[in-house]
């Protein structure tokens, strides 16, 4: 595996709760030259999501971040995974 980019932000549902959510993004390229992440999110320091290795179609690590980063914050708006 090659190194991986942790990276942290947050965001903010645009409706419901509206709370904002602080996220711990880890993208990686693996042997096979997938590229594949692991986010955890939580919500005032409590755990609300999921910390599973999902594969990217991206083939750029900044196309692989900017995937993963929409996907995760398409989960956080729809409560995908994540507990409100």
């Amino acid at each position: 595996m090659h190194m991986p980019e942790v990276s942290r932000f947050q965001y903010t549902r645009g409706h419901g709760q509206r709370r904002t959510y602080d996220v711990t993004l880890n993208v990686t390229r693996k042997n096979s030259g997938i590229y594949a992440y692991a986010a955890w999110v939580q919500f005032q320091a409590e755990y609300k999501g999921s910390g599973l290795m999902l594969p990217l179609v991206a083939t750029t690590r900044e196309h692989a971040i900017h995937e993963a980063r929409t996907r995760i914050q398409k989960e956080i708006d729809h409560l995908i995974g994540v507990v409100e």
